[in-house]
């Protein structure tokens, strides 16, 4: 384990707290698309990345992912992974008849648990495992996208936010996305590690930090780009009031 006690329950909360939210947007999703069993489906959902999660602790308890010779680095095929895995699932019917049935507002408003991140990533630094540029005293800014996030998805909700300013967030927060990803994986030991000061970032290989890319960061891109849809959507459809203000 690296890190505090107390750094480490954040993270196993966050976590946590990302799998039920996600698991209960479902289950009220698939309630309204009209599919069979929604409970069953939203529960299979979360188990999935229960195990997801499971399986990364796993290999970072081994040590297999902090194997800083390997070339291509070990650890990023983790989020590589929970990415192709979400692009493959969003190509089918049951995925877009979902989109279609998930209030606008609620893709918004999960990107507040990015708040919990950058707390984590912050402690990891003042316990010496973390350098500063992938906290929000360095070059990690992605802290402003939770905190705007739920005042974005109450103006979506209320109507003052169209689709076009709720593409223009996205996109601010899927760059702050990258330039996080970006700060980390340049800070990691091995082939993509640039000259930053402090000591290179090891921790990001073993658990719980490995979460951070193993599960949250691909829900948070993958949560930009359910909205961007829905956005997107909304502008080439006949109504398009209709679905910011439906579920809430």
């Amino acid at each position: 384990m690296t890190g505090s006690l107390s750094t480490a329950a954040l993270l196993t909360a966050t976590a946590a707290g990302v799998v039920a939210l996600v698991a209960l947007g479902l289950a009220g999703a698939a309630r309204r698309a009209g599919l069979a069993h929604p409970r069953t489906f939203a529960g299979s959902a979360a188990a999935a990345m229960v195990v997801w999660l499971a399986a990364t602790a796993a290999l970072a308890r081994s040590g297999v992912l902090a194997d800083w010779s390997a070339f291509p680095p070990r650890w990023p095929l983790l989020p590589l992974t929970a990415l192709g895995t979400f692009v493959a699932l969003s190509s089918t019917d049951t995925f877009r008849r979902l989109l279609a049935a998930t209030p606008v507002w609620r893709p918004v408003a999960l990107q507040t648990f990015r708040v919990a991140v950058e707390l984590a990533f912050w402690r990891l630094h003042a316990e010496g495992v973390a350098p500063v540029q992938v906290t929000f005293e360095g070059r990690n800014f992605d802290a402003l996208v939770g905190l705007s996030a739920p005042f974005v998805a109450a103006g979506i909700a209320s109507g003052w936010i169209g689709p076009r300013a709720t593409i223009a967030w996205n996109l601010f927060g899927l760059a702050m996305l990258a330039n996080a990803i970006a700060t980390v994986a340049t800070s990691s030991p091995g082939p993509l590690h640039l000259a930053w000061p402090g000591e290179p970032f090891a921790a990001i290989a073993a658990w719980p930090v490995v979460w951070i890319p193993a599960l949250l960061a691909p829900v948070g891109i993958f949560l930009h780009v359910v909205s961007i849809r829905q956005a997107f959507a909304r502008l080439t459809s006949r109504e398009p009031g209709r679905l910011a203000t439906e579920g809430c």
